[in-house]
């Protein structure tokens, strides 16, 4: 179990300055889609600029956010996977 614990906390290590990149670009995107919230309540109409925008930004999490939930996925199913050998 040790064994499976040690190679969790080294591959999470391993892959912390992906994660903190993915973390900035939502961030970033939320913030965006922030401001493009106010944009929308002050324009009187609406453009195709606008609405790139919207969809610009709600993309960039998504894409973001399921990178950073597929990596965490792969990442404790090879634990799992560790575990369920030794147990074997």
């Amino acid at each position: 179990m040790d064994g499976a614990l040690d190679a969790l906390e080294r591959l999470l290590r391993m892959f912390v300055v992906e994660r903190y990149v993915y973390l900035t670009l939502t961030v970033f995107a939320f913030l965006l889609l922030i401001y493009i919230a106010y944009v929308l309540f002050q324009a009187t109409d609406i453009d195709t600029k606008l609405l790139v925008m919207i969809f610009g930004s709600t993309g960039l999490i998504t894409a973001s956010s399921a990178r950073t939930t597929w990596f965490f996925n792969r990442a404790f199913g090879l634990i799992e996977e560790l575990i369920r050998r030794r147990s074997e």
